[in-house]
């Protein structure tokens, strides 16, 4: 199979948005509803002749169990040092500043279609030049680039006010709103674009902001834990607000299986790591939200094997105690015991199958579900059902590797009518729900 085809481009104005034109008879930019009416912009160009090697990560901490900036590193050949911002001469002089846009996509062939897959829209933060020296054959510039998360992490809540000093709650955050809104309530008061977003209303409702000096960004984040959901940037720049329930049924959908059997119609990988430790063990649990009691839930059978290992969630913005004690029970049910975990797969796509395969392992995102199996020495083998919990894309002109970081769900909601999701009893313990808050 020919290798996708790596493209970067650099948009030199200002503002957040990612916005593409409508072009018509072009299947991407193309659509009415999707596209925005307006010519090209004019500072956006084209850099991808030059890129030597690129690396781009986004996706969930394991051990602070929070998402993180998506990042991004692009090695570009530069012998005419177009991108060093000292040369008066270069055609991007006066436009090489931080916090450029940038967007990093592939194209792919499927059944003779052309075809752009997101990957990466971000921001310039440096511009890194390499001269040339000794051994070295070019001189190179790294681009180093983040996502919308640092845009967000860059503006503060409202100061405290008054004397003696009062928190001022952010402008818009009542009391009694349901979490997707007050998401988007504090988007609004950082500027963040509402057609760079897409937002769940939520299923639980908050409390008021409760002010205090913070980022914008750990204010969402606060609400995100409140609700158990998850908010990241997407591939396109976009932020990603998903409540509780829309995960639950995302693990409801039907995955697609990477196996190293060879099956039809699976997906082959090239290396798949395991870890067994204590890692993700808690057995003691506790969720406290502002203005609450403490929510402690425990698991003894856990604690007499593996000692105790606490956990806590605090300073939530829930309304109520039982919510709460919801939480605490649904983390300690998912972790009270120690599983055999499957820590991520990696996708070789020099060895890609067929187009298709190419294009679903391109387009790979953040809370896919998938089932990855092993087989093992001895005849037995392993398999788990897993979210992408994390996205890593290492690009050279030769190679295009991908790595899927991997979760189990941690919200398996009881679904009527799902064969996965809708079974009740302990007959098969590991095909048994449990109903979920």
């Amino acid at each position: 199979m020919t290798l996708p085809v790596l493209k970067v481009q650099i948009d030199f104005t200002s503002g957040p948005s990612f916005s593409y034109p409508l072009i018509l008879d072009n299947p991407a930019f193309g659509m009415l509803d999707v596209g925005v009416l307006g010519d090209a912009p004019a500072d956006l160009v084209d850099i991808s002749d030059q890129v030597m090697r690129c690396s781009i990560r986004r996706g969930r901490n394991r051990i602070l169990a929070s998402f993180e900036a998506g990042t991004a590193t692009v090695t570009l050949n530069d012998p005419d040092s177009d991108f060093n911002p000292q040369n008066a001469s270069g055609p991007y002089f006066g436009k090489l500043i931080p916090l450029r846009k940038i967007r990093i996509y592939a194209e792919t062939v499927v059944g003779g279609d052309l075809i752009e897959v997101n990957l990466f829209s971000g921001y310039i933060t440096s511009y890194d030049t390499g001269f040339y020296s000794g051994v070295y054959t070019t001189s190179t510039v790294v681009l180093q680039c983040v996502d919308g998360f640092r845009l967000l992490n860059n503006v503060s809540t409202p100061a405290d006010a008054g004397t003696p000093p009062v928190p001022v709650p952010i402008p818009g955050c009542n009391a009694v709103q349901l979490s997707g809104v007050r998401v988007n309530a504090i988007l609004n008061f950082a500027g963040f674009p509402s057609s760079m977003r897409t937002t769940n209303f939520g299923k639980s409702t908050m409390q008021a902001d409760p002010g205090g000096a913070r980022s914008v960004l750990a204010a969402i984040q606060t609400v995100e834990q409140s609700e158990f959901g998850a908010f990241f940037m997407g591939r396109s720049g976009k932020t990603l607000f998903f409540d509780r329930d829309t995960v639950a049924k995302i693990a409801d959908e039907t995955p697609r299986t990477y196996t190293d059997l060879g099956t039809i119609g699976t997906f082959p990988y090239s290396n798949i790591d395991f870890a067994f430790d204590d890692q993700n063990i808690l057995n003691r649990v506790t969720v406290e939200r502002v203005g609450g009691v403490a929510q402690t839930v425990e698991d003894q059978d856990s604690i007499d094997k593996f000692f105790v290992k606490s956990g806590q969630r605090t300073n939530l913005l829930i309304q109520t105690d039982q919510e709460s004690e919801d939480q605490a029970n649904t983390l300690l049910a998912a972790r009270k015991d120690a599983d055999l975990r499957i820590e991520s797969i990696t996708l070789n796509m020099n060895a890609t199958v067929n187009e298709l395969n190419t294009l679903v392992n391109l387009s790979s995102d953040i809370y896919n579900l998938i089932i990855a199996q092993k087989q093992m020495s001895g005849g037995s083998s392993i398999e788990k059902e897993l979210f992408i919990q994390g996205v890593q894309h290492d690009v050279t002109p030769d190679s295009w590797n991908i790595k899927l970081f991997t979760a189990e769900p941690l919200i398996q909601a009881f679904i009527l009518d799902s064969t996965n999701q809708g079974i009740l009893g302990n007959t098969v313990p590991q095909n048994t729900n449990v109903l979920s808050y």
